[in-house]
């Protein structure tokens, strides 16, 4: 790589490396210390790249080994010669658990010790077994019970004598958002809505670390450590090589975030005034069409034509991205991580298609800060589903007592009016044609108004996205980046609009803003 392009790449990825570097050590001036060391490396070993194209591998390769050497150094050593008699060495390190001055210290060191010597230790100096007892408790001989003794001593003696620096997130842990899509259910939510798994995950993102290192970094003793992570592999979140463990999901981080909505400042803009042109220009022929619902207020069709535009806008792909990889669950399923932001982008939408036993389609786009429906009191009930899209066919079927009870849950919850003893839904119902005419038209709009801004958008969250995740994530990011387009091509106009005044939340009591049914053929 030349000098000029060398340096284009440094200027860019500066900010990326500068975050790494905060996530890693415990204050500003630490981490530019190290972010400059990173720099000069590179600048160092840059001749050593052969392939330009590699060169966000090559920078986070060295970065994590610069990290490394630079945490050696900020250890302090003092070195101790060990004798091989154990009598010896029991007598001196009993003293260390009769001293209170070092009993921190030993508490710190017990909590990094690998489950099997820990065992052992506590077993012989905190609970006073013997070394048969302790066999028969652990199911090993006596001779291993001294070694593994002899061992843990020596592990716990190094230990006392080194200086260890908990990590950032042992005393700011981050929350991350746990983000799903694809063929249910979504177990990834309950499983990472959990601060202890997801700091874990975080730790591990750039670097490969031992369970040690990640009780360091995130102050959680190895005890709750080693189990959490033996769950982490295996529902594929963490991966091990020999003692090290690296995460094996995209996690968004703040900072990525913040760089991504810094790029696209313009064009949120610009994608809520094309939908707004959209719905505008084709509300009147969209009435006409004559679906049931087409006589609904203003605003409730505003929102209908906003979503039929938002799901096309986040389902379309502008590049090929093949199909989602299994989930730890069993799944096919698109999983990721993103820090939370606050006010910068939050979710605003939660989205769901279920279907009735006759191949009906219900499909959901919740809006959360003023939320009405949810596709949670539909998913994973089959009888409510079928039941609703009887009532959106206007059957004939006789109801049952049970029947009755759903829809009389239904009209609480608004899905369902009843009128002159008949029942209706509370949402539009296209048939298959109908639907099919107006989706051809939404893609029509948004290919030929939106097309190209949605596309710059799209490879523009991949590349950042890149730089900001390890190498052996790169197959996921491509994937991630699409469903990261739902926040800023989605989620952020969807703001605007409402904040324009264009959508309305004040909903009209009779009318769901937001759920539709497309009725099957059959």
């Amino acid at each position: 790589m030349d000098r000029q392009n060398l340096e284009t790449k440094l200027s860019e990825v500066s900010k990326s490396i500068f975050s790494y570097c905060m996530s890693k050590t415990s204050n500003r001036s630490d981490a530019e210390d190290l972010a400059q060391d990173i720099l000069l490396e590179l600048i160092k070993s840059s001749q050593n790249m052969r392939d330009d194209k590699a060169f966000y591998s090559f920078m986070w390769s060295v970065a994590a080994n610069v990290y490394k050497q630079w945490y050696k150094k900020k250890l302090k050593y003092q070195n101790s010669e060990l004798t091989e008699d154990i009598k010896d060495m029991e007598s001196n390190f009993d003293s260390i658990f009769q001293d209170n001055s070092d009993i921190f210290t030993l508490r710190r060191e017990l909590a990094l010790l690998s489950e099997k010597y820990r065992r052992a230790a506590i077993l012989y100096y905190i609970e006073n077994k013997s070394c048969a007892e302790i066999s028969s408790l652990l199911s090993v001989s006596e001779s291993m019970v001294k070694y593994l003794l002899f061992k843990s001593r020596k592990i716990l003696k190094d230990g006392m004598n080194m200086e260890r620096n908990l990590g950032k997130l042992s005393y700011n842990p981050k929350k991350l958002i746990p983000n799903y899509s694809g063929e249910g259910p979504n177990h990834f939510y309950s499983f990472m809505n959990s601060l202890i798994r997801q700091n874990i995950v975080l730790s591990c993102y750039n670097d490969s670390l031992t369970p040690e290192s990640i009780s360091l970094e995130t102050g959680i003793p190895l005890p709750y450590v080693d189990d959490e992570i033996r769950e982490l592999v295996d529902k594929k979140l963490l991966i091990n090589k020999g003692k090290y463990y690296s995460a094996n999901v995209i996690i968004i981080s703040r900072e990525c975030t913040e760089e991504i909505c810094q790029k696209l400042s313009d064009k949120y803009e610009y994608i809520a005034d094309k939908i707004i042109s959209f719905v505008n220009s084709y509300i009147d022929e969209y009435r006409s069409i004559g679906f049931y619902g087409s006589d609904f207020s203003e605003n409730t069709l505003r929102w209908q034509l906003s979503t039929l535009m938002w799901r096309k806008i986040f389902g379309y792909a502008f590049k090929p991205v093949g199909v989602p990889a299994i989930t730890g669950w069993g799944e096919h399923a698109d999983i990721w991580l993103m820090e939370d932001t606050g006010n910068i982008v939050s979710s605003t939408f939660n989205y769901c298609t279920v279907d009735s036993r006759n191949g009906d389609s219900i499909l959901f786009f919740d809006y959360l800060p003023a939320q009405k429906g949810s596709h949670t009191d539909f998913f994973g009930s089959q009888q409510y589903i079928d039941i609703i899209c009887s009532i959106a066919k206007q059957s004939e079927k006789i109801l049952s007592e049970y029947d009755l009870e759903a829809i009389a849950e239904m009209i609480k919850k608004s899905y369902v009016i009843s009128e002159d003893g008949k029942f209706r839904v509370t949402f539009p119902v296209y048939s298959t044609e109908q639907y099919q005419l107006i989706d051809n038209y939404v893609e029509r709009f948004m290919l030929d108004e939106i097309g190209i801004e949605l596309e710059k958008l799209d490879l523009l969250s991949e590349k950042i996205l890149a730089e900001h995740s390890p190498q052996h994530l790169k197959d996921s990011v491509i994937r991630v980046s699409g469903h990261n387009k739902f926040y800023h091509a989605v989620c952020v106009p969807a703001k605007i609009m409402i904040e324009k005044k264009f959508l309305s939340t004040a909903y009209n009591p009779s009318e769901m803003p937001s759920t539709f049914i497309i009725l099957s053929n059959k």
